[in-house]
């Protein structure tokens, strides 16, 4: 991982990935940190907000990363990838980042959406991964 992560809490009741036979669900990431903040954020001195949608990107995926890797699995397991971008104008800087990370093995939508969960989040992805589990483990 090229990213440090840190393990955080969902703000939901759901768990970072579940896993269904071979398959490996993910749940949404965002680059919410640890504290409650949002990485890939600058708060400018005369009040404005600007948002790093390719670092947020890039945190997003190595928070997937992790999971995958929980679950015994890594990036280049994923079949689906399903990103969720609040202004689709950011859609080259995260097209950029998800290129260094996704061979374009994995189907992929991109879906432009009115909001994410917190205002400052403007990545999100979801992705399945197939990873047959080994004989003896369980579901």
């Amino acid at each position: 991982m090229s990213a440090a992560v840190q393990h955080i809490a969902p703000l939901g009741r759901y768990p970072a990935y579940c896993r269904a036979g071979d398959f490996i669900h993910v749940s949404g990431m965002s680059a919410r940190q640890a504290d409650g903040s949002v990485a890939g954020v600058r708060h400018l001195p005369q009040g404005g907000v600007v948002f790093d949608a390719a670092h947020q990107t890039r945190i997003v995926i190595a928070k997937v990363e992790a999971a995958l890797a929980q679950a015994g699995a890594r990036l280049s397991d994923c079949v689906a990838v399903t990103a969720y971008l609040t202004d689709m104008a950011d859609f080259p800087a995260y097209n950029a980042i998800y290129g260094e990370y996704f061979d374009g093995r994995a189907a992929r939508t991109t879906v432009g959406v009115h909001q994410l969960p917190h205002p400052h989040m403007v990545v999100e992805l979801t992705v399945v991964a197939y990873k047959p589990q080994a004989a003896g483990e369980g579901a």
